[in-house]
């Protein structure tokens, strides 16, 4: 508990928080300005209401901003400790490698979900202005409960590619690149099977993802194809495929608690010699 209050009170020092929300503020906007933009055809097909929208910032939390924004605040948190010279410190406190990470990552899931209340709040306010209706009680509890659980499935089915990231100096920006891309392939996976196996997609099943109201998707077959059981299996093994990742001995670490440790024994042996 300490190391998750710990990242979070280093958090205020830095941007990235302040970036994200931005990034998350745009994905509702998106779904309007997308809406406004398709044909008139198009239009008359999705009749965009509130419900829509919901499910069209779902979808673009889930492919465009989401998994890039969580992987640059994930592997930033590991990154800094490199950065800012202090893993050395950490890892001879003693703090371990595989507990350092876990509470990084534990504490980017409750980031994950705050996130996702923040989007449904923005998501709440676009709805007011531009297509109220259908917006009903139900139907904002239910899409604010869907954005939040799919925001953490999202960010589980990122651990592994975070924590693989975290083992290097730096690496967490090709991490985010990689994450959009990954994010990205999800809006070709039109196979059922493959939408499930998937693990960024594989939360929709979970979090029962109607699919109306977005363009990739005016028929809703999302739907009739969801599998909640392989949805589950396929984010625990996210899980146990992170703790594997995180337990491997990390070259970067171990040089840095070593550099530290020879310090201390160098400044140890010049005392004695005094």
């Amino acid at each position: 508990m300490n190391l998750i209050l710990t990242e979070f009170q280093k958090l205020k020092r830095y941007s990235v928080i302040l970036i994200s929300m931005i990034g998350a503020t745009c994905s509702p906007v998106i779904s309007i300005v997308m809406q406004n933009i398709m044909s008139d055809d198009a239009k008359t097909v999705l009749n965009y209401t509130f419900p829509d929208l919901v499910n069209s910032t779902i979808w673009n939390n889930m492919t465009i901003f989401f998994p890039m924004i969580l992987a640059l605040i994930g592997g930033y948190m590991i990154s800094r400790e490199y950065t800012d010279d202090t893993m050395k410190n950490m890892l001879t406190v003693p703090v371990s490698f595989p507990r350092l990470i876990t509470g990084k990552l534990t504490a980017l899931g409750i980031i994950a979900l705050l996130l996702g209340l923040y989007t449904a709040l923005v998501t709440l306010l676009v709805g007011l202005i531009f297509c109220p209706e259908n917006l009903t009680l139900p139907v904002v509890l239910s899409g604010s409960v869907q954005m939040t659980a799919m925001s953490l499935f999202t960010c589980i089915g990122e651990f592994p590619l975070i924590a693989l990231c975290g083992r290097k100096k730096g690496a967490f920006r090709g991490g985010a690149v990689v994450a959009f891309l990954l994010g990205y392939v999800a809006i070709f996976l039109k196979n059922p099977v493959l939408r499930n196996l998937y693990p960024l997609s594989a939360g929709l099943s979970i979090i029962q993802f109607g699919g109306e109201g977005f363009v990739s998707d005016t028929a809703g077959s999302y739907a009739s194809t969801q599998n909640v059981f392989i949805g589950i299996c396929v984010l625990l093994a996210m899980i146990v495929l992170t703790a594997i990742i995180i337990h491997i001995p990390s070259k970067d670490a171990t040089a840095s608690a070593s550099s530290k440790k020879g310090v201390r024994g160098r400044h140890n042996r010049q005392e004695v010699h005094k």
